[in-house]
């Protein structure tokens, strides 16, 4: 990328831009209606105008907690035409965890739904900056800590455009980490890096203006707000938004969308195979599914006829790795994107490791500010995190002979049982082959061995019943002694950060509990408990 691509950079100047050469094509699709460019620009240029007569000012963080709507994009449109910084919100976050994140992120301004303001209202105590509270609804309570204005408001000036100084490297947004191994954490995204991302999306995914993309996910999460939204900004494309993932109205809205590319989870894929067949499994536009991990490729295509497409992506860098488009490999996540990261599998002293040899993924990239500059009030974590020249992912992954990639897990997943190194992945991928199990995830619990023990939580398919006793003795049958679990426990559902991950740092923290099977007390002949 030349440094005149980078200058371009810049989301507000992007959407102005598409708003005189698309101006009239369909950007955005809702199940109530459409929107053109440029009805999108001028809404933007409105809400940027009430925005600013509302006090927000360059480099102010503007926190956004909307669920997936026009007003949400409006209003990341719009504080990227100030120069203001978004701070999407996890519509679900409540208590000490928003608290957290109002906090740490220093937002002066909140744009929030109108059910959620309970939410705020015993939040504020805990958020001394909060300056003016923008609630999208149909009416402002009193009593609130910070003065209120209704979002309608915001429309009621002029739709010419702000003439805010706004450069490629300038903060666009901070985005929080799904807090997978602990506290969320405020990602710092440049506008090349938001956009970035989003132009190797559509690259890898080889869509234009004649495709439509289905985004099920919520816009707070930077899959769906770059990969989805500003990929189809880019290529001039139409983008079809609902407000959350349902299996039982997916089909139907891809085919109200004509969608030829949706967007996705892993997570996600069990359910929609877990689905009654129909006669129309394959009467739609669907091409491919874009998401995290494609092992369920086969089963997908099989019954769907789309292929689940992966990249390793993540928040702090973008896309760093993936194939060209009908190239895939399943199992791989693809090549080094050699145009813009060198991408590496290097031991826990930073030394670069051979073909097949596990390690941590890490990457730098070849141009300023197409990756994060770092995590928002952390500058420690930062620092480890970027040790050596190197970004690290925290993910344990491998590089074939051919530079193919291959995601194994979390790092910090990795369980150390009785002098051995276990994957947890190794281990799901085994208790997911019983035909009674939908999913399961597995963890370390203390150990009196100073060490850990191997716990699986395992969520059955609907209908099917299996005693843990059982299970054990296919994991016995399947996989080494050593991943054969210790402690099972049956849950109906697994903790699930707002992008689809497991997360494990909760399951942790439950650890045994009265509910959960024993493996060693059968072996010492005790009194087991059986799920």
């Amino acid at each position: 990328m030349h440094d005149l691509e980078l200058e371009s950079l810049v989301l507000g100047d992007i959407l102005e831009e598409k708003a005189t050469t698309h101006r009239h094509a369909i950007f955005l699709k809702f199940r109530e209606g459409e929107l053109t460019f440029g009805e999108v620009n001028q809404a933007t240029n409105r809400v940027a105008q009430g925005l600013a007569a509302a006090g927000v000012r360059r480099d102010d963080h503007v926190a956004v907690m909307l669920p997936n709507c026009a007003d949400f994009l409006y209003v990341i449109f719009a504080l990227a035409r100030l120069g203001a910084v978004a701070v999407p919100i996890n519509i679900d976050y409540k208590g000490e965890l928003l608290v957290h994140v109002l906090t740490t992120s220093d937002v002066s301004v909140l744009v929030v739904d109108e059910p959620l303001l309970e939410r705020i209202a015993a939040a504020e105590g805990g958020v001394p900056r909060l300056a003016r509270i923008v609630v999208r609804g149909k009416g402002v309570p009193k009593g609130l800590a910070a003065p209120a204005l209704p979002f309608a408001r915001l429309f009621d000036h002029g739709d010419e455009a702000p003439r805010a100084p706004v450069r490629f490297s300038d903060l666009q947004a901070i985005m929080y980490t799904s807090g997978t191994t602990g506290p969320s954490k405020g990602v710092m995204c440049p506008h090349a890096h938001a956009l970035t991302c989003a132009r190797d999306s559509v690259h890898f995914m080889a869509h234009g203006p004649e495709h439509s993309i289905y985004c099920p996910m919520p816009l707070f999460h930077a899959g769906a707000l770059w990969d989805g939204v500003m990929s189809a900004l880019l290529s001039g494309s139409g983008i079809g938004i609902v407000e959350r993932f349902s299996a039982s109205r997916f089909w139907d809205d891809v085919r109200r969308f004509d969608a030829s590319l949706a967007m996705g989870v892993f997570a996600s894929i069990p359910v929609l195979l877990n689905q009654p067949p129909t006669t129309r499994d394959r009467q739609h536009s669907l091409k491919s599914f874009y998401m995290g991990k494609s092992e369920l490729d086969s089963a997908l295509f099989e019954r769907f006829s789309v292929h689940a497409v992966e990249t390793y992506t993540s928040t702090e860098i973008g896309i760093g790795t993936a194939s060209p488009y009908g190239e895939w490999r399943i199992g791989s996540c693809g090549t080094a994107w050699e145009e813009r990261f060198d991408v590496a599998i290097v031991d826990p002293e930073d030394r670069e490791l051979g073909p097949d040899q596990a390690g941590e993924l890490v990457v730098r990239p070849k141009q300023p500010f197409v990756m994060t500059t770092g995590y928002y009030n952390y500058p420690a974590e930062t620092a480890r995190i970027m040790r050596n020249l190197w970004f690290h992912t925290g993910d344990l992954a491998r590089r074939d002979r051919g530079g193919y990639f291959y995601f194994l897990e979390r790092v910090k997943d990795s369980i150390r049982c009785r002098g051995e190194n276990i994957s947890a992945f190794e281990v799901e991928r085994g208790i997911n082959a019983h035909p009674s199990v939908l999913e399961s995830a597995a963890f370390g619990v203390p150990s009196e061995l100073q060490e850990d023990e191997l716990m699986v939580a395992v969520v059955l398919r609907p209908g099917a019943s299996l005693r843990a006793p059982d299970l054990a003795a296919w994991c016995a049958e399947k996989l080494p002694a050593f991943m054969v679990p210790r402690f099972v426990e049956f849950v109906d559902g697994l903790p699930k950060t707002p992008n689809g991950k497991v997360a494990k740092h909760e399951l942790r923290r439950h650890g045994v509990t009265a509910r959960t099977w024993d493996r060693g007390l059968r072996r010492r002949g005790k009194k087991t408990q059986e799920a």
